[in-house]
């Protein structure tokens, strides 16, 4: 019976969990908490956003969740063990696409393989396949300054994905593109999404965006960043097209659910 209780609750435990998570920073002297008592549950293959107005910690969050800072009070857990440094259990992609100019496409995703993959011909190898998954198989000796935006973060996803993290974390990666190459860039994150059962928490600020992609959307409020509201997007995602269609009403009434939650977060900043 013991052993079936284990067995139950390692069924149970959250890909990705946050625990009273809060962090505070010290500005000037001053003390300032950016986040406070956060919980949250990412299960295995969710693909989850968190939507919050400036200043609410977004960023802040996803940094901590990657290992790149360190929390205040509580913690996150990747399968029940506690994050406390960067780890190819999690992959992160940026806004800024974070590539390093003087590699080609190939040796930017090699650069993330060298643990896994010691012998150079090997890691070559391997960091080809995933070029080759984000489209990009006849640019792999091309520079970054040689590919156009959508292109750099198709490699800034490539390398993140290329070690087989459990947990791939991106922050606002769409931001900075023009918006026919985001349409693109989003339909082919839920290809890889798909194809591989990633576990994906995507930070952005366009609302249309997290209801498009997302399966849950998180809504943080700012001074402190805090949880507000959990919404799931319970619209039918397509067999071929796995963005939602966005112009029936089911689309609009999320959304206008979504937006009404954002001004009510806002809202309670001031009373």
């Amino acid at each position: 019976m013991a052993r079936a209780n284990i067995e139950a609750d390692s069924q149970t435990v959250a890909k990705l969990a946050f625990r009273n998570l809060g962090k505070t920073f010290t500005v000037q002297g001053k003390r300032k908490q950016a986040l406070k008592d956060i919980n949250m549950d990412v299960q295995t293959g969710e693909f989850v956003a968190i939507v919050g107005a400036s200043g609410c910690g977004k960023s802040t969050l996803i940094r901590i969740a990657a290992g790149l800072e360190s929390a205040s009070e509580g913690g996150i857990y990747v399968e029940g063990n506690r994050v406390s440094r960067p780890g190819n259990d999690r992959g992160m992609v940026f806004q800024q696409f974070s590539l390093f100019p003087w590699l080609s496409v190939k040796e930017n995703v090699m650069f993330g393989l060298q643990e896994q993959y010691p012998n150079k011909h090997r890691r070559a190898e391997a960091a080809l396949i995933w070029v080759d998954r984000v489209g990009l198989g006849e640019f792999a000796d091309y520079y970054p300054n040689q590919l156009s935006g959508g292109m750099q973060q198709r490699v800034a996803i490539a390398r993140a994905l290329a070690p087989g993290p459990k947990v791939l974390l991106m922050d606002e990666p769409f931001a900075a593109l023009d918006a026919q190459t985001r349409s693109r860039m989003q339909r082919h994150l839920l290809e890889i999404w798909r194809k591989l059962n990633i576990t994906v928490v995507f930070i952005t600020h366009d609302l249309e965006e997290a209801v498009l992609l997302a399966d849950k959307i998180f809504v943080l409020a700012p001074n402190p960043g805090r949880l507000v509201a959990t919404l799931p997007v319970e619209i039918q995602r397509s067999k071929d097209v796995l963005e939602r269609d966005k112009y029936i009403p089911a689309f609009a009434a999320v959304l206008k659910e979504l937006s009404d939650l954002l001004m009510q977060s806002v809202a309670s900043e001031h009373e």
